[in-house]
């Protein structure tokens, strides 16, 4: 499970606004702190914020953790990436089976189409039930030192 730390930043009825800073450490997945924090062309990422059910009571000021699944942003990507690609390929095949060229590309806007349409009602249906992420409570490490 993949945690970052954020910041309560606002309540809203039962939801937590939590801010995540734009400089977030190194997951332990990759070598550097700079690969998940570069946008589109070098651009560094500024703090981003999101709206979860607060089932722990945090309040305002209040540090916590995200927690994300295992294999969540792995499935995400595959789904975002590959499965328009491949309606929008496999409207072209039929397309062009059909009627030649123009339908071909007409398949291929179709497929691409149905492949952003499922997207978004993935996403709707992710919103809706909000257990991408989880909130949870920061725990604090304390080390004691012995006396010598």
């Amino acid at each position: 499970m993949s945690q970052c730390d954020a910041v309560v930043v606002g309540i809203s009825g039962r939801d937590a606004w939590v801010e995540v800073p734009g400089r977030a450490p190194n997951c332990g997945s990759c070598k550097t702190t700079d690969a998940c924090q570069e946008g589109l062309l070098g651009l560094k990422a500024g703090p981003r914020r999101y709206r979860l059910e607060n089932r722990i009571g945090a309040s305002v000021g209040d540090h916590v953790q995200l927690a994300v699944a295992e294999g969540t942003v792995w499935r995400a990507a595959l789904a975002s990436y590959v499965l328009p690609l491949l309606l929008a390929v496999a409207g072209a095949v039929i397309g062009q089976a059909l009627a030649g060229d123009g339908w071909a590309v007409m398949g291929t806007l179709a497929g691409l189409g149905c492949g952003l349409a499922l997207l978004r009602g993935n996403e709707m249906r992710a919103r809706r039930d909000g257990d991408m992420f989880l909130l949870q409570v920061q725990t604090m490490e304390v080390r004691f030192k012995e006396k010598s």
